[in-house]
């Protein structure tokens, strides 16, 4: 085996045009487009609240009812995205974690934005809070979370808002 480097390359180019239906987990991407709330659900049986939701509770497969969640979180474990495909290119590095959101016992996987992104400003245990581009189409990129302290600086910007 040669121990010359070699230049591995992925293209990315990816075009599919289709359309997909959210089934019963419609209502969160409905709210989320429309009236920026982020919706988790109950279990009528057992009471836990889930993040992301779930038609049936995964603990005890109650059915569950839906319930609108603070916007704010604790960061339970995170790490800096420095590769991605051609559809956040312009974002890296960014941070994903998973979130619990305040009020839910489950967490979400979702983007961790930060104006200086170091290790420090993601790490487990920050409070963040949820960010909304102006223009939403009901997609789980329609929001972010951001460390709280920077939060009043996002929501200034023309193409972000707050939710609550």
């Amino acid at each position: 085996m040669s121990k010359e480097f070699q230049d591995h390359q992925i293209r990315d180019v990816i075009r599919i045009n289709y359309k997909y239906t959210m089934g019963g987990h419609s209502k969160f991407f409905i709210e989320l487009m429309n009236n920026k709330k982020l919706l988790g659900t109950k279990c009528n049986k057992c009471g836990k609240t889930w993040m992301p939701p779930r038609i049936n509770c995964s603990d005890c497969y109650a059915p569950a009812d839906w319930v609108e969640l603070k916007q704010t979180g604790t960061i339970e474990v995170s790490t800096i995205v420095w590769y991605t495909t051609s559809a956040f290119i312009k974002a890296i590095p960014y941070g994903i974690g998973f979130i619990k959101l305040d009020g839910a016992e489950t967490a979400l996987l979702q983007g961790i934005f930060s104006e200086n992104l170091v290790p420090s400003k993601i790490k487990k245990g920050k409070k963040v809070k949820a960010v909304f581009n102006k223009k939403r189409e009901g997609k789980m990129t329609d929001f972010f979370f951001v460390p709280e302290d920077e939060y009043e600086n996002w929501i200034s910007k023309p193409e972000y808002e707050g939710g609550e």
